[in-house]
């Protein structure tokens, strides 16, 4: 009895000295190392038969760096409402891809020689590199994707710096709350800033010595998977067969099993606002309109509600600016721009109102692809903004066309990308601009360019752009302008100006030469697509392609895959987001355009032996 006694009054000085936890929601305790991977003992099983090393060294190499992320990451979660979004969630996510990406590297032949010597003498390292690449991939998530706030034994909080601190060593609880508006794909950028926290020192000696593979392993690592090579597809896989398990295997969770571009992304939501209602449609005060084969969208009333709902599900790298969005769903087919921009200026008259708008144009398929389920279509009147402004100039004129019926819509559909500020088009004034043709001598001076420039037309309009017969919806994935980082080009000798070549991007460089000599294509004139600027000459995108494309005579030449040929080449230069294409304003009088261009430092791939003209005054880089 006595016995019992002892127990008991052992078991409550035990329960009055544990420490009690601060009452805030979601609160976590930091834990030993050995209790986190405690849980996660067949995961970490597996690792050690996949890595193929001694004991000894599978403790030094491998294990090491386990419990070093294990201790970093601790209970934070991997998503806020997406795959392994739950207490802990990092730190299975991230061993689930470890695991796969072994068993996935066994079925890759990775070598920088293909000699049966190298691979075999290099086989440990490669296999060591795509563990550590796995282990690292998201490190950086719970550093700048979460706010996480730690708690000592006096209850007293300050935010965890984990650039400075494991978290043990700052507390003994922690709360984490997701950042709203945190940066697309940040987090790869700032993983190797962490990599020391997670790898020890002896480690990077190891694998920093091969320079081959040491540049594949910091690509991937940094989200540079143009540069990863094999690295960077067998984490992918290895990553997207971990999510898919998480969110399968959880029937609350969203039903997607695998990373959808942004632009699929930004079109699912869209359907689910139009079906649910919250973008109401056919009325005075709604956010769209059917009209025949389209479906005409209030644009910022439209894009910010996509943006709420993709923010709701727990997307995250959704841009903030909305020119951005107009600018995701242009280059993907998914709009039909208005000429050059993305956005239509419309008039939509029903009975007894008249209201005039700034809209995108979806087709009505790429919503309802379902013929039977597609919506009503409006009643009243549809009008863009240069159909009824030709009108009322034909009517004032005497002129006896009858006025355009109650679906009209312009015939011209070209796909160019051209990002104008939101504000001037919710204000009408669409600064499409134009100047003065200019002598393209060298002898012209920029003074002389700035003489009498109005501002008028100097984007390309309707009847500059692409014919009707050219396809103005690409395959949405012939390019992804912001996937594509590669590196510029640093000399003149990468940049070849042969006339006579098979390759599909030194063919359309030597139809612009051709073009620009023989005077076809213009050059810092109204409407043309090249511009001589400071920084080297600008071709504005994709307007220049689909011009390529609609010259040629075989028909199947598709604008978005030579512009993706083109960007591979790696000779443009990139913005410092590393994203391909360049934003320029235009500037003249009191108003300003933005339009977008792939921007060449080496003048000779456009102009061959032929002296530029000046730089085009009026276009400056913004920055």
């Amino acid at each position: 009895m006595l016995y019992f006694n002892w127990l008991k009054k052992d078991r409550n000085k035990s329960e009055a000295t544990t420490p009690v936890p601060p009452n805030v929601p979601g609160i976590l305790t930091v834990r030993k190392v050995d209790d986190l991977l405690a849980r996660h003992k067949g995961l970490i099983v597996q690792i050690n038969e996949l890595a193929g090393l001694s004991e000894r060294n599978y403790h030094r190499y491998y294990l090491h760096a386990m419990r070093n992320f294990a201790r970093f990451v601790q209970l934070l979660p991997a998503s806020e409402v997406h795959h392994h979004a739950g207490a802990g969630g990092m730190l299975t996510h991230t061993l689930e891809v470890c695991v796969n990406a072994l068993k996935i590297r066994r079925s890759y032949l990775l070598s920088e020689t293909g000699g049966a010597e190298e691979i075999a003498a290099k086989q440990d390292l490669w296999t060591y590199a795509v563990f550590l690449a796995a282990l690292c991939h998201d490190v950086a998530k719970v550093a700048v994707d979460q706010t996480v706030t730690v708690y000592d034994l006096d209850h007293q909080s300050k935010s965890w710096s984990p650039w400075e601190s494991f978290l043990d060593e700052q507390g003994a609880w922690y709360s984490t709350e997701f950042q709203h508006g945190r940066q697309y794909r940040l987090h790869e950028k700032a993983s190797l800033l962490l990599i020391h926290r997670i790898i020890p020192a002896y480690a990077l000696n190891w694998i920093s010595g091969d320079r081959y593979i040491f540049a594949h392993w910091l690509a991937c690592v940094s989200g540079d998977i143009d540069n990863a090579s094999s690295i960077g597809e067998i984490i992918g896989i290895a990553d997207g067969k971990s999510v898919a398990t998480n969110l399968g295997a959880d029937s609350s969770r969203m039903p997607v099993v695998k990373t959808k571009p942004l632009h699929e992304k930004m079109l699912t939501a869209l359907r689910y606002l139009l079906n649910a209602g919250e973008l109401p449609l056919n009325r005075n005060g709604a956010a769209g309109w059917i009209s025949g084969e389209d479906c005409w969208l209030v644009s910022k009333r439209t894009v910010d509600a996509i943006r709420d709902q993709l923010t709701q599900e727990g997307h995250t790298g959704v841009p903030t600016k909305n020119g951005r969005l107009f600018d995701i769903l242009q280059e993907h087919g998914a709009l039909i721009p208005c000429g050059d921009k993305a956005i239509w200026t419309v008039v939509v008259e029903g009975e007894g109102w008249r209201n005039e708008l700034t809209m995108i144009r979806i087709a009505v398929a790429k919503i309802w692809s379902n013929p039977d389920n597609r919506p009503n279509e409006f009643e009243g009147r549809i009008i863009p903004a240069e159909v009824e402004a030709s009108t009322k100039l034909d009517a004032s004129a005497g002129n006896e066309k009858s006025r355009p019926g109650p679906k009209a819509t312009p015939m011209k559909t070209g796909s160019d990308q051209e990002l104008i500020e939101e504000s001037q088009y919710n204000q009408g004034n669409e600064p499409s601009l134009t100047m003065e043709a200019e002598d393209e001598s060298p002898a012209s001076s920029r003074q002389q360019l700035r003489h009498d420039f109005d501002l008028q037309n100097f984007l390309p309009s309707d009847d500059s752009s692409l014919d009707e017969s050219q396809p103005v919806n690409p395959d949405p994935d012939a390019i992804k302008t912001e996937s594509i980082n590669y590196p510029n080009a640093q000399s003149k000798s990468a940049v070849p100006v042969n006339d006579e070549t098979d390759d599909p991007a030194e063919t359309f460089f030597a139809w612009l030469r051709n073009g620009i000599q023989s005077g076809e294509i213009k050059t810092n004139r109204p409407k043309a697509r090249v511009h001589i600027v400071d920084e080297g000459v600008a071709l504005m995108t994709p307007g220049i392609f689909q011009d390529y494309a609609s010259a040629q005579t075989n028909g199947r030449t598709d604008w978005a895959s030579i512009q993706k040929k083109v960007l591979k080449k790696n000779w443009h230069v990139r913005d410092v987001q590393g994203l391909n294409v360049i934003k320029y304003r235009v500037e003249g009088g009191s108003k300003s355009a933005k339009i977008n261009v792939i921007l060449f430092h080496e003048v000779s791939l456009v102009f061959g032996g032929k002296e530029p003209p000046t730089a085009n005054p009026h276009l400056n880089r913004i920055r």
